[in-house]
């Protein structure tokens, strides 16, 4: 029993590795350290891998990394016009900590995480925001105030958001899930394809297309145009 165990969990931790681009060699030493850097005019992120970037908005833009003393050294943090890379090195330690990469900028129109990386943030105000997830990523963005957001879940990531949105579209393709029932908007639009699964928050119109096994819930009594396939659902929920 012990060895399927021990068997399973290397197949676990090969996913992870391979979803996130990089080849990991060895083991993180346990000693943390920080690394800040400027990151003027950055209004997109993208982050290829672990770890989990801490989105704050404000006038000081910085990224500062937290990570093992041995593992620092591989990440790769570049700007390319506006956008924010961030990656890792071939032959990476696998870390024993959370790796962290707290960002304040002005403003954020694109997010993009691919692999198992992380992203949170507890409040951000914009006109528009893009949201790319691929892979087995997570999301928890609060405090929210947009005018048109777009969600890309492709894999098995999860994102839950909250705040206010006057539109939304978003897109789901696998076994993803998108938890939004504490995102006010005034007009949704989703496509789920898949197994995959939402809960969204809308007041005026609702556009559902869903193939496949998803399951759709709403909140609010909006007018709804659905196109569904045999085996999925869309849901009126109180709570």
């Amino acid at each position: 029993m012990e060895v399927k165990i021990y068997v399973f969990l290397v197949f676990i931790l090969g996913l992870v590795v391979a979803a996130s681009g990089c080849t990991m060699s060895g083991w993180g030493s346990g000693n943390m350290i920080n690394q800040t850097k400027e990151v003027n005019g950055v209004n997109q992120v993208t982050l290829n891998g672990i770890g989990t970037i801490v989105l704050q908005q404000g006038d000081q833009e910085a990224l500062t990394i937290e990570a093992e003393d041995n593992i620092l050294p591989h990440i790769q943090s570049k700007v390319e016009g506006n956008k924010l890379i961030i990656s890792y090195d071939t032959n990476t330690p696998t870390p024993t900590k959370d790796v962290k990469f707290y960002l304040t900028v002005k403003d954020m129109t694109s997010i993009g995480i691919s692999g198992a990386g992380k992203i949170q943030s507890t409040g951000f105000n914009t006109k528009t925001m893009s949201i790319n997830m691929e892979g087995a990523g997570d999301g928890n963005l609060a405090g929210l105030n947009l005018e048109k957001l777009t969600v890309i879940i492709s894999g098995a990531g999860k994102m839950v958001l909250a705040g206010k949105a006057t539109e939304q579209t978003v897109t789901i393709s696998g076994a993803g899930n998108y938890e939004a029932k504490e995102l006010a908007t005034e007009t949704t639009t989703i496509n789920i394809d898949g197994a995959g699964k939402g809960t969204v928050n809308v007041s005026k119109v609702l556009n559902a297309m869903i193939n496949g096994a998803g399951n759709l819930n709403y909140l609010g009594s909006p007018q709804v145009n659905q196109q569904i396939s045999s085996g999925s659902s869309v849901k009126q929920i109180t709570s």
